[in-house]
């Protein structure tokens, strides 16, 4: 027997191969009849299914956050069309809008970066260019964002004070909606309100993150909820402590090898203007990275937890050098140059390097004075 069709059968013997081989088969005779209606609806069915049981998985093992945002971008409209033939694909949707939605974040992020240097050099017009980019990058995030929220409530109902019935295999979709609603509203309030993100999806997010495992899911609820208490007035409860709750969310991640609450905790951190524990915490990152690799089933989340306090980094060394993080040093920050008056000997190499620079035409010019 011919490999090709040995592996034909055993593809027909899962329900996925059976069904694709069902629709080969039958396409010309459903096609004649002009069920061509049933074929689509099918399609959409099948389609749905491999993203969730298949696409999800493998993309969430891959460290590569540029091809999952890729293709969250040419996936995720394709996906979504099958709700014109059948059930809206709302896990499938949910994550695909959101991989989409961090393309659109590292647009942002770049833009950002792009504005602090034409500041840091005085190009007033360049930095007003820039900063309209990052809005409008900022927007087109929190509009992504957003429609995987979306899909979280179409798929599960509105957050509210009473917690879904959630299968085990539901759990990592819920959890990346919420964290899609808490992104959706960081986005839109970077662009000034302009994808006119609902203001109630932090409480909702607050309320429904509850719900979920603190352990299972590597201390991201319990970051979630911390990251609004923090940042919402009136968000939290007598007795809520965002920060050493946020310290007990890091400490589950780091431990698990998905960093997502260190992040979260980054970014509040540089929000409230700390900076000294906002370079501590991302020198805990960095040793945490050193120490315990990505989880092998959950790189994808750890590299945007990473790419996420990349990027408060980078913001610091443009603001300080006028360039981002170098390769390998995230976890270190510049340090301002030591007073050359307090040491002597340092001073003295400083005189002796500028000798050796100016040294080429005083010796010419003595030369020339000698052979007169």
């Amino acid at each position: 027997m011919s490999p090709l069709v040995s592996s034909s059968r055993r593809q027909a013997d899962t329900p996925i191969g059976a069904g694709l081989v069902a629709i080969v088969l039958l396409s010309p005779i459903l096609l004649a009849t002009g069920c061509h209606g049933y074929m689509q609806t099918q399609t959409g069915n099948l389609m749905s299914s491999y993203a969730v049981e298949h696409m999800v998985p493998d993309m969430m093992a891959s460290d590569d956050l540029n091809m999952a945002c890729e293709a969250g971008v040419s996936m995720g409209g394709f996906l979504m069309s099958f709700a014109r033939v059948t059930d809206p694909p709302q896990r499938a949707g949910l994550v695909t809008m959101l991989a989409a939605g961090m393309c659109a974040e590292a647009e942002a992020w770049e833009a950002d970066l792009r504005q602090i240097r034409a500041v840091r050099d005085g190009r007033a017009f360049e930095a007003r260019d820039a900063r309209i980019a990052e809005q409008r990058a900022h927007a087109l995030a929190a509009e992504r964002f957003l429609a995987s929220y979306l899909q979280l409530e179409g798929a599960f109902g509105t957050p509210s004070e009473m917690c879904p019935e959630l299968e085990p295999e539901d759990e990592l979709f819920y959890f990346l909606g919420l964290a899609a609603g808490l992104l959706a509203v960081v986005h839109d309030r970077a662009a000034e309100g302009a994808a006119q993100v609902p203001m109630d999806i932090p409480q909702q997010v607050a309320r429904a993150a509850a719900c979920l495992d603190n352990d299972r899911w590597w201390g991201g609820p319990l970051a979630l909820q911390a990251s609004i208490w923090a940042t919402v007035p009136g968000a939290s409860s007598e007795g809520d402590d965002p920060w050493s709750s946020l310290e007990a969310a890091t400490a589950i991640g780091d431990a698990h090898g998905v960093r997502l609450a260190r992040a979260f905790q980054v970014q509040i951190l540089e929000a409230s203007g700390q900076e000294s524990q906002v370079r501590e915490a991302i020198a805990a990152h960095a040793a945490s990275c050193a120490v315990l690799p990505s989880h092998p089933d959950w790189q994808l989340l750890d590299s945007y937890a990473t790419r996420m306090i990349l990027h408060i980094s980078d913001r610091a060394w443009t603001q300080d050098r006028g360039h981002r993080t170098p390769l390998g040093a995230l976890g270190t920050f510049w340090q301002p140059p030591v007073e050359v008056e307090q040491y002597d000997d340092l001073f003295d190499d400083l005189l002796d390097d500028l000798d050796e620079e100016g040294a080429q035409e005083p010796l010419e010019s003595q030369g020339t004075e000698t052979q007169e």
